[in-house]
């Protein structure tokens, strides 16, 4: 296996903190193969916590309080008369279409898809933003949802791609998760990161709690709705995403644990380090990799 054949070296002859860079994320990508090849078995929980369980105790804690503190804000769902329009519609106003007419804007080499297979409203990947389809979705999270993905996700993809430095390109180990941790900081900063919002995330979070705890998927789904207030549909969605690649018996990805981890640390780290924001936004770049990388930032 290639991955394989290239840690194998750079473990020989990485002597420089860039050499170190390509190897710790040569090594992630080789855990997310495994899991990949590992989806519907018990495998996948072992691999997942290798993969994503690595924050600091600190870390780990302080995410867990803020999520229990979000939780508490009992958020209801948007008010019925705020108005709804369904998320893959030809309305100028659809998830679709203001997705579609900011990828146009900025001219990024991203095509936008419409998908019945998402548990979350949108999702970047290589050249492609993905978008839930009939979904219905308030102005708000529209707007919300199409910040995170451009902002957060597309516009860093895209200036990596000008990078001399293959990191860029490629991602540091970590970096996805910060990358998060960073788009909720973006949120934020836009005044989109409202009680509802934070409600779901703290959803998203508690939900890889219990299923880490034992949890089978359905009483997941079942604290979500009588514990927390969510509607059966956002339970059903919530508990997709914590178990993912498991059986729903046992336990899947989880990778909704770095949200709050990420979004805490990045908050911390900006406060202190603002200028950071420039390197962080031209890739996948994980925090402790930034200095490293600063030079080849576009």
């Amino acid at each position: 296996m290639a991955l394989d054949a290239a840690e194998r070296r750079l473990a020989r002859t990485a002597t420089t903190r860039l050499g170190s860079l390509y190897l710790l994320r040569i090594r992630e990508l080789a855990i997310e193969a495994a899991l990949c090849a590992a989806a519907g078995t018990a495998l996948v929980a072992q691999l997942a916590q290798e993969r994503f369980g690595h924050a600091a105790s600190s870390e780990y804690h302080d995410a867990g309080a803020l999520c229990a503190a979000w939780l508490e804000e009992h958020a209801s769902n948007a008010d019925p008369c705020d108005e709804r329009t369904v998320s893959d519609s030809d309305a100028p106003c659809s998830l679709l279409s203001r997705m579609r007419a900011e990828v146009h804007r900025l001219r990024l080499p991203f095509r936008v898809v419409a998908t019945p297979c998402l548990a979350s409203l949108a999702a970047t990947g290589d050249g492609v933003v993905y978008v839930a389809t009939d979904r219905k979705v308030t102005r708000e999270e529209t707007e919300r949802t199409v910040l995170h993905e451009i902002e957060g996700h597309a516009l860093p993809r895209t200036r990596a791609l000008r990078s001399t430095s293959a990191l860029f390109r490629a991602g540091t180990a970590r970096g996805t998760d910060d990358q998060e941790g960073r788009a909720l900081v973006i949120e934020k900063r836009a005044g989109l990161l409202g009680a509802r919002r934070r409600h779901r995330l703290a959803a998203r979070h508690r939900a890889v709690e219990m299923m880490l705890a034992g949890a089978c998927y359905s009483d997941v789904a079942i604290e979500l709705v009588t514990e927390h207030g969510l509607d059966e549909t956002e339970a059903v969605l919530v508990g997709e995403r914590a178990f993912r690649g498991g059986s729903g018996d046992h336990a899947g990805l989880g990778r909704e644990r770095i949200y709050l981890e990420a979004f805490l640390r990045l908050s911390a780290h900006l406060v202190a380090r603002p200028d950071d924001d420039r390197v962080l936004g031209c890739g996948q770049i994980a925090l402790d990799a930034v200095d490293a990388l600063r030079p080849f930032a576009a």
